[in-house]
């Protein structure tokens, strides 16, 4: 990135405080000559590479985070999880991912949870309010799903396709989704979420990536195996990888 572009990544205004840190990280990132343009040195790939990996290694094997990081647009992904802290330590690096390739991102969680997680995402590292207007967007899963959806699946992929289409207007590459799921077997609804899981498919069609975040404890062994068959990702304590059809 431009000096400029840099700036705006990581909203500072202060040009002469971040030329400072700039010129400090020398030997790890370098100004190329011809583009005028900045990039990590190899040194700088490689502490890069350390720095990702000792934020996840100390309760979750850094294999799954580099997996959720390395998801691109297209792919839909599934996490099963039975505790809060392994679906923020899966969720939060890929939304974090997609900030750092342009991407809005969007995280639907339980309307009681709104409070907590944005203080949970702070403490992770990411301060939404610090962001490019519109790069983060955390709303109630009741929301989005239920009360604007319906619960219904066409009406849940057009909801979504006009969300990509407005951002990709604001200037991002795509958008990046993690949205938790309880919220439909708390309302009856887990039929409706099938048929829109089964919508979205495999591999998502749009400028699009998604992880969907399942409480193992509310998934039976046939809504398993169906939401297995809908996803081309699985990630679970002990699981990470493709989907085998």
């Amino acid at each position: 990135m431009s000096f400029s572009e840099l700036m705006n990544s990581v909203s500072v205004s202060n040009h002469g405080k971040f030329g400072y840190h700039l010129r400090e990280l020398k030997g790890f990132v370098e100004l190329e000559p011809l583009t005028k343009k900045y990039r990590l040195t190899y040194k700088g790939k490689i502490l890069a590479g350390l720095i990702r990996d000792f934020r996840s290694v100390t309760s979750v094997n850094a294999e799954y985070v580099r997996y959720v990081q390395g998801l691109r647009r297209g792919d839909h992904a599934f996490a099963l999880y039975t505790d809060e802290n392994f679906k923020r330590k899966i969720s939060f690096p890929f939304l974090e991912a997609g900030l750092m390739r342009g991407e809005a991102v969007v995280y639907f969680v339980a309307e009681d949870k709104l409070t907590s997680e944005v203080k949970e995402i702070q403490r992770y590292g990411i301060d939404p309010a610090s962001l490019q207007k519109e790069a983060f967007t955390i709303m109630s899963a009741y929301e989005w799903y239920i009360d604007k959806g319906r619960a219904h699946g066409e009406t849940l992929l057009a909801n979504l396709k006009n969300l990509l289409k407005k951002k990709e207007k604001a200037g991002f590459t795509g958008l990046r989704g993690a949205g938790e799921t309880e919220v439909f077997f708390n309302y009856a609804k887990s039929q409706e979420l099938q048929r829109y899981e089964e919508l979205l498919g495999r591999q998502i069609a749009e400028n699009f990536c998604g992880l969907c975040l399942y409480n193992a404890g509310r998934v039976d062994e046939e809504q398993f195996v169906r939401v297995y068959k809908s996803h081309g990702h699985i990630i679970q304590e002990g699981i990470v990888g493709r989907t085998v059809m």
